[in-house]
């Protein structure tokens, strides 16, 4: 089967990346090199799995068949007790919009199974990859794969390993055990090291009969937790010993990559601070330190009632974590509000977290209300915390915004010299009338035009400038890990995963990495190569680049928390 390497349409676009392979080494060799990797199916997951699938258990999380799924009971008076109907209906209203949520998902576990069925018992496989227009790469088997559900990636495993070695490399395999439970993954790595040492037992009998002793389930991943559970329990078998090979992905993860982009490529002292590019004894938690800015607001609205009722709910750090983490990628008030609106459903529904509190009526639960109230104070002191992004944001947006009102797309050359083109064009709406039998059928069909969107050009640029500093870096990381003598790569774009006794590797290759893309300004870079693009008189409009902070990026290479 013949694909392009990058996935796009664009034949005159295609045509300028072959003609201009020999300027970009780094992005073909990442791609090759990662390719190389060859894997198996982890057995005693892929049983466990199926045995849940055969009988609709929905242990870890998994998705289940939504038809088992059984409506509330009918009260007895549902026929002359008005209220009582009312309450039911609305019960059985989210279980319904539950069952249409959990189809979907249902339907990609049966097909991820299948996959993993045909590959069950084959002496080991491989995965071929495709970039993106911003250079990010991707597996393209888009179902089992190392980049997909919790569940798939702990299929997978690498085929060949390496020996456990030393005693640094099992104290980066007990801290990633602790770091998937998600117990004490913001804690000083002793303690998570700890943490590992006294649920030893649990974690045993866990390997052992995972559906009597069902404590991993609860786990922030449980399905990579009980992949590790397993692996954990075979080298304490081994008596410890430095010789057992291990072959599970360990991965070490950024610390909000997004805003560590844009510390680096400002200096910017506090974001970096906050995002973990200087030593610290213990790591800095930004989605953490926006927590406790919104409690002391709520604290401070004594006459608000609904103040009181969020301080009551729980304000944590997994709340703010996804508006924060969006924010990079160009998040928007909307998105803001929803995103809190689903992790306190995904609280009811996992964890059984209250929300009546908030309810203010029998047909209204209040959440909307509530979110709705709380996202204009959430995203009040997202802007307090994280100042630096939000100038860079504005004038990459007002960039952006120049260069498509001359008709023109957004290209740049990122790090790695890959081109990137950004093409953004309206859209144009045609009425399409169709005869089915007797009736006809009116349909919108919407197609691009030939002009540039400046508002879609505005919001995509963030995000895509963002995106192509990830793939950059994590080129990169590839190639001097391979050379350092790293042969297997797990990697999810700002994610980088091997075996534990090479993650030593990794770190000083990834660092080495992150720290030669910023020596460069890839800011002053992109904004030469915008400049250059735009009329003259346009030129005069350009913006000017925010003040650059003083962070010493070499102290990178010193972070233990960076990427872990």
């Amino acid at each position: 089967m013949h694909y392009n390497l990058v996935k796009a349409s664009n034949r005159r676009y295609l045509e300028e990346l072959n003609n201009r392979v020999h300027e970009m080494p780094v992005v073909y060799d990442s791609v090759n090199i990662i390719q190389e990797t060859e894997w198996v199916i982890n057995k005693p997951i892929y049983e466990l799995i199926k045995t849940c699938m055969d009988n609709d258990f929905n242990l870890g999380q998994l998705p289940v068949n939504p038809k088992s799924m059984e409506l509330p009971p009918k009260p007895f008076d549902i026929k002359t007790n008005k209220e009582a109907l009312t309450k039911w209906k609305r019960e059985a209203q989210h279980v319904h919009k539950s069952m249409g949520q959990a189809m979907s998902k249902f339907i990609q576990v049966r097909l991820i199974m299948g996959e993993a069925d045909v590959l069950l018992d084959k002496g080991g496989f491989f995965y071929p990859y495709q970039l993106d227009f911003r250079a990010r790469i991707y597996p393209k088997p888009s179902l089992l794969s190392p980049q997909s559900a919790d569940y798939s990636r702990a299929l997978l495993k690498f085929k060949f390993g390496k020996r456990m070695g030393n005693n640094d490399s099992y104290s980066v395999f007990a801290i990633a055990g602790a770091n998937l439970y998600g117990e004490v993954d913001k804690e000083e790595l002793p303690i998570r090291e700890q943490w590992v040492k006294d649920n030893t037992d649990k974690i045993i009998a866990s390997a052992d009969k995972p559906l009597e002793e069902t404590w991993w389930a609860s786990a922030d991943k449980p399905y990579c937790f009980l992949a590790w559970a397993i692996e954990f329990r075979d080298f304490v078998n081994s008596g410890y010993s430095p010789d057992f090979i291990t072959t599970l992905p360990i991965q070490a993860d950024c610390s909000n990559s997004g805003l560590q982009h844009y510390s680096a490529m400002m200096r910017d002292e506090i974001g970096g601070k906050a995002t973990n590019l200087v030593p610290s004894n213990k790591p800095n938690d930004v989605y953490g330190l926006v927590a406790q800015k919104l409690i002391m607001k709520l604290r401070d609205m004594k006459d608000e009632p609904l103040a009181k009722k969020w301080i009551d709910y729980g304000i944590d750090r997994k709340l703010c974590k996804k508006p924060v983490m969006c924010l990079p990628y160009s998040l928007t008030k909307f998105s803001c509000r929803k995103y809190i609106e689903d992790h306190m459903k995904k609280q009811l529904n996992e964890r059984g977290v209250s929300i009546e509190a908030f309810r203010v009526s029998e047909k209204e639960d209040g959440i909307f209300k509530a979110t709705n109230w709380l996202t204009p104070i959430l995203w009040e002191s997202i802007n307090e915390i994280i100042v630096g992004a939000k100038e860079i944001m504005q004038y990459l947006k007002n960039i952006a915004k120049l260069v498509a009102s001359e008709n023109l797309p957004v290209c740049w050359t990122s790090p790695n010299n890959f081109p990137i083109q950004m093409l953004c064009y309206e859209k144009e709406s045609k009425r399409v009338k169709t005869q089915m039998g007797d009736s006809i059928v009116k349909l919108s069909i919407a197609h691009d035009t030939n002009k540039i969107s400046r508002r879609a050009t505005s919001l995509g640029i963030c995000p895509n400038f963002i995106h192509q500093l990830d793939g950059a870096v994590l080129q990169l990381c590839v190639v001097k890990a391979k050379e350092l003598g790293v042969d297997n790569f797990s990697m999810i774009h700002d994610s980088f995963g091997c075996v534990a006794s090479d993650s030593h590797l990794m770190g000083k290759a990834l660092r080495e990495a992150f720290c030669e893309v910023y020596e460069k300004d890839v800011l002053q870079k992109f904004a030469d190569e915008m400049y250059a693009m735009l009329s003259e008189k346009n030129q005069k409009k350009f913006p000017t680049m925010p003040k650059k902070g003083t962070l010493d990026l070499d102290l990178v290479k010193q972070s233990v928390f960076f990427c872990i």
